[in-house]
């Protein structure tokens, strides 16, 4: 082992994949409140302007769960897929790792006081409609899943019994009540006239954005092949699945809002991007403490910077493109090693990256 690598493995074994940071702060009960809501929003962590909305309901929502001892949950939304364009794709990488490891530091001040009842994180994945919504094959959500839960459980022998950890997926809660994905395309082709109506109601500037977000995610050459459509045809199906996902999110709520989100003992999280019922109200957060791509959505590598500290970064696609002849492919072994062959090494940046 060559001294980068000794270097890249003792900061995965010792500093990531361990409970350091994850034991300090313990706050005392009369103050647990007050200095749990100074947390959730630190600027560090959340790496986004609030408002005193979402303040607000944090804010009652925390102090109704310690006035009635309520299990404390966590729910950090996201896509529950890895994107295609990664070389990683279709598993977890070292920024499901990063993200974990972030979430867990951001909250653990949280963890380690609340004595009154459990305390959870529980991702919460919609993959249900990533087929249809951005035409990636359900082979690569379910690969996804599998390994997402693969690392949770990892984390959940670091941490042990501080906080539970957990993958939820929208397909198994409906499971739960009776409904089904057939049941869940019904209701979203009853509402997609509404909903296009409303997205054409947008301001142009608006419209744009969310289509740009839509091209960026959309596969085209997944389940289906659109690679002959033309410019023209396949905007429309940009427009279709944008309309498509905002009418899945609200029949989504139809059927589990109120048993889920709004449950009393729930507090949401988002990442960089959220629309739906209930979202203006709830804390964005970052991925991690260096990166503002969403995990999902990028691919983790270690930047190992001049005066020799070591940097998880989660970098995007254009990103990647710039870097990739760069990067060194280093070879680890860790308490992931055999979960999925994206542990068996980790891409290095030699330098300090600036965008």
């Amino acid at each position: 082992m060559n001294n980068l690598e000794k270097e890249i493995n003792d900061f995965l074994n010792n500093e990531l994949l361990s409970t350091k940071g994850l034991t300090n702060d313990i706050y005392n009960e009369e103050s647990f409140i007050v200095d749990s809501l100074s947390r959730i929003f630190l600027r560090r962590y959340r790496k986004y302007a609030t408002t005193q909305e979402v303040k607000d309901f944090v804010k009652e929502r925390l102090t109704n769960i310690v006035s009635k001892s309520l299990p404390l949950r966590f729910v950090p939304s996201f896509g529950g897929y890895k994107h295609w364009w990664s070389p990683t794709y279709p598993k977890t990488d070292w920024a499901e790792v990063f993200n974990i490891k972030f979430l867990l530091e951001y909250l653990a001040p949280i963890y380690n006081s609340y004595k009154k009842n459990i305390v959870s994180i529980e991702y919460e994945s919609e993959e249900v409609i990533l087929a249809e919504l951005n035409n990636i094959p359900q082979s690569g959500l379910d690969a996804y899943t599998v390994a997402f839960r693969d690392i949770l459980n990892v984390f959940q022998g670091i941490i042990g019994d501080r906080v539970q950890l957990s993958l939820i997926l929208a397909r198994e809660q409906y499971a739960e009540v009776g409904f089904t994905k057939d049941m869940l395309l019904k209701r979203i082709n009853e509402m997609m006239p509404d909903y296009y109506a409303r997205f054409d109601s947008y301001e142009e500037d608006d419209k744009q954005k969310r289509l740009a977000k839509v091209k960026t995610n959309f596969k085209v050459d997944g389940v289906e092949d659109f690679t002959h459509l033309t410019e023209s045809e396949l905007n429309e199906k940009y427009r279709w699945s944008r309309v498509f996902n905002e009418a899945f999110l609200d029949a989504d709520y139809e059927v589990r809002g109120e048993s889920f989100f709004d449950d009393e003992s729930t507090i949401p999280l988002l990442f960089s991007f959220g629309l739906g019922p209930g979202g203006e109200a709830w804390p964005h957060i970052g991925s991690s403490s260096s990166s503002m791509v969403d995990f999902w959505a990028g691919m983790g590598i270690l930047e190992k910077r001049n005066n020799g500290a070591i940097v998880p970064r989660i970098i995007s696609k254009n990103q990647y493109e710039l870097i990739k002849n760069d990067l060194n492919k280093v070879k680890v072994r860790t308490k992931l090693s055999g979960k999925n062959k994206n542990y068996d090494f980790i891409y290095v940046y030699n330098g300090t990256l600036v965008f």
